[in-house]
């Protein structure tokens, strides 16, 4: 597979990221980056040279800030750094958010703030372009002084320890280096904190979820539109002339979007017999659309933080000052990422109460579109299933931003905890998937029992789907007409990257 080449730089779009995560890109070295990171590095061995001392290079890390290190032990003092801070725990996470974290890592190192060697650099890009990609535990950050568990463990294989995978493959860091062709790295003054500090692991998981938010808010979209021709729902509150008198742009993209899904579906007309539609299909723009606009922040945060420098001390090679500061810190994260998930929670929940409502036996439906209500329970218990969904997700849409505690004797006494907003994130967005392959369930059999037209577009979708699931009269285990549905609507490729946007 040809892959594309990114350059260091340039500015990259989400779909650039995208590239990388699922391992379609990979990072050029540039001479300029080479250069930059090269001054810094000698900027940083002068001020060692010259007997200061500085944080993380030269003295111990966190409380043990004080005690100072002899010139002979820096090598040591960054190798015990890795292996004492490796100290994750639970299940991995997948490779898509790994090559994230190799690449932005990457590219913050290539700043030349960090005063890495330039040898150093190319090794770690190096496991990217190789796809090597270090077993990473999903605990042990709590998003401040960096994500310092998950960084340490992709930074023991750099060093020919640890684990990675290749392929579907478990190597020791030592086999999979040498399978590559490739040498450990030996660290040296500063490398191993400049390669542990920083944000990371929260940074990963935040642009992967902007890239699936980004899918997911078009094809929810796609569903609540098939919903609402299968509950013969009216086209007035999508009208644009309503949106332009209340400016909020996610409101207004939305309703855009609905009225292109069904502008050729003869039933999506202004008024009809019922007069009005339930909040959950009438306030399809003003719901899915505050959960764009989220995003759209949720996004911008993200980009703005892949071209940052968040390790700590900083090193500035005009005039050698190494600065200790904290923008390791994932505060900006943490926000963001609660705000997103509880963003994602509002697609599901509203996504559940159109189900519902699918299922009561009203506008010509059958009670829970049984074929033979009483004989046949149709998709009752699938509504339930959805709103345990829903209870969970609420669960997990607790803020982790407002949670603090106290680490490394005090020292690091307020923290972030956006790695668990972070990874509860990705946990609620999968539910998601999971509650809008419930709704599209629910959508089909509603509209295939009006015998209406939802539009070529909902139709041509509709006729696919049942190539893969064809429709029975019967009662079906639903359990797995859920995991093809999922499958099938995960699987939907949106090719034009412009239709890939949170807003107008």
């Amino acid at each position: 597979m040809k892959r594309i080449q990114l350059s260091l730089n340039s500015t990259w779009s989400l779909q650039d990221w995208k590239a990388l995560a699922l391992g379609k890109a990979s990072i050029t070295l540039d001479p300029q980056s080479q250069a930059r990171v090269e001054a810094n590095r000698r900027a940083l061995l002068a001020r060692v040279a010259n007997g200061d001392v500085l944080y993380g290079v030269n003295t111990g890390f966190g409380s043990l800030c004080t005690t100072v290190i002899p010139s002979n032990a820096l090598g040591a003092l960054q190798t015990n750094l890795i292996r004492s801070h490796a100290a994750g725990t639970g299940s991995e996470i997948g490779p898509e958010l790994v090559r994230l974290m190799l690449a932005t890592k990457v590219r913050a190192l290539s700043k030349g703030f960090s005063g890495i060697e330039g040898s150093t650099l190319a090794a770690l890009n190096a496991l990217l372009t190789e796809d090597i990609l270090p077993c990473i535990p999903s605990m042990g950050s709590l998003g401040a002084s960096g994500d310092l568990a998950p960084l340490s463990h992709m930074t023991l294989v750099l060093m020919g320890e640890g684990e990675a995978m290749l392929g579907n493959a478990r190597y020791s860091g030592a086999d999979a280096l040498k399978k590559k062709g490739l040498n450990a790295v030996t660290l040296g003054a500063k490398e191993g904190l400049a390669l542990i500090n920083g944000t990371q692991f929260m940074l990963a998981h935040g642009l992967w979820a902007c890239i699936e938010a980004q899918r997911l808010s078009y094809i929810m979209d796609l569903v609540a539109s098939a919903s609402l021709m299968g509950y013969d729902g009216c086209s007035a509150p999508f009208d644009a002339r309503i949106h332009a008198v209340r400016p909020q742009l996610g409101q207004s993209f939305v309703a855009s979007r609905i009225r292109e899904f069904l502008q050729d579906a003869p039933a999506f007309v202004p008024t009809n017999k019922h007069v009005q539609d339930p909040y959950s299909f009438r306030c399809i723009p003003q719901v899915h659309g505050a959960s764009n606009d989220v995003w759209a922040h949720v996004l911008k945060v993200m980009l703005a933080e892949a071209e940052a420098v968040t390790d700590n001390p900083t090193v500035f090679t005009d005039g050698g000052e190494v600065i200790s500061a904290g923008n390791f810190h994932g505060q900006p994260l943490a926000l963001a990422l609660d705000y997103g998930k509880m963003a994602l929670c509002e697609w599901g929940s509203i996504s559940e109460r159109r189900i519902n409502q699918m299922t009561l036996g009203k506008r010509g439906l059958t009670a829970f579109l049984a074929h033979d209500p009483g004989t046949q329970s149709g998709i009752m218990i699938l509504q339930y299933s959805a709103a345990a969904i829903v209870s969970r997700n609420k669960v997990l849409s607790h803020p982790s931003s407002t949670d603090s505690m106290d680490s490394s004797a005090g020292q690091e006494d307020h923290v972030s905890m956006g790695s668990l907003a972070a990874v509860h994130t990705l946990e609620v967005l999968g539910r998601i998937w999971t509650l809008t392959a419930m709704e599209w369930m629910a959508a089909v059999r509603a509209i295939e029992q009006q015998g209406v037209s939802a539009g070529s577009i909902v139709d041509s979708l509709l006729a696919e789907y049942r190539q893969m699931v064809p429709s029975s009269k019967e009662d079906v285990i639903i359990a797995d007409e859920i995991r093809l549905a999922q499958a099938f609507i995960e699987g939907l490729e949106v090719e034009d990257p412009e239709l890939l946007r949170f807003s107008i």
